[in-house]
């Protein structure tokens, strides 16, 4: 087996592991055994838990970001409620499906209390960034007179607040997905006809 391929191999173990024991919780000696190797192996490869944890947390942002439109070099640019539409279901049918995105949430669920690295991780991946994405969409749109001027702020964490709960919802309970679809999809046309300007 190829060098890159044990590494794969740890790292798909240490993150299944960190989605349902969490980082704190998960010992190399754990990492080990789920991947048919013995602890002092895992050192050939990685300097320890933390560069493994790092390294998938590099990895899934990189891909996250990328999939949910986050690069500041590209910003999105939306004109009308039918673009926000799709590029909303787009981000949010992608968040949920994602078992690497959704594992890393999990995790950051789980140590959110006694992690303050992670904790402030989480609330970047699952506040801060989409916040700023939905706060710069709205304040063009606002510029363009499609949607009324207000603050774009508290009209963004209005848009994505109702959408994170339930796909806090899907975590905890997956076979609901396509009620959560549902839901924010209802959501999302209900803020549509509430707030963009009729022409």
């Amino acid at each position: 087996m190829s060098v890159e391929s044990v590494r794969d191999k740890v790292l798909e173990a240490a993150l299944e592991l960190f989605s349902r024991k969490g980082y704190d919780g998960t010992s190399i000696d754990e990492i080990a055994v789920a991947c048919g190797m013995k602890a002092p192996n895992i050192y050939k490869y990685f300097k320890g838990k933390k560069e493994i944890f790092d390294i998938l947390h590099a990895k899934a942002s990189e891909n996250y970001k990328s999939k949910m439109n986050m690069s500041e070099e590209n910003p999105v640019w939306i004109h009308n409620a039918e673009e926000l539409k799709k590029f909303s279901m787009h981000q949010l049918t992608f968040t949920i499906k994602d078992e690497k995105v959704r594992k890393i949430r999990k995790m950051f669920t789980i140590e959110q209390f006694r992690n303050e690295e992670l904790r402030d991780q989480a609330s970047n991946c699952q506040m801060y960034n989409i916040q700023k994405q939905f706060e710069t969409i709205f304040a063009e749109l606002m510029k363009q007179g499609v949607i009324e001027e207000c603050d774009p702020e508290l009209l963004a964490m209005e848009y994505y607040a109702p959408a994170s709960l339930l796909i806090q919802l899907c975590d905890r309970d997956p076979e609901r997905y396509d009620e959560v679809i549902k839901k924010i999809e209802a959501y999302i046309d209900f803020f549509i006809a509430k707030n963009f300007v009729k022409k």
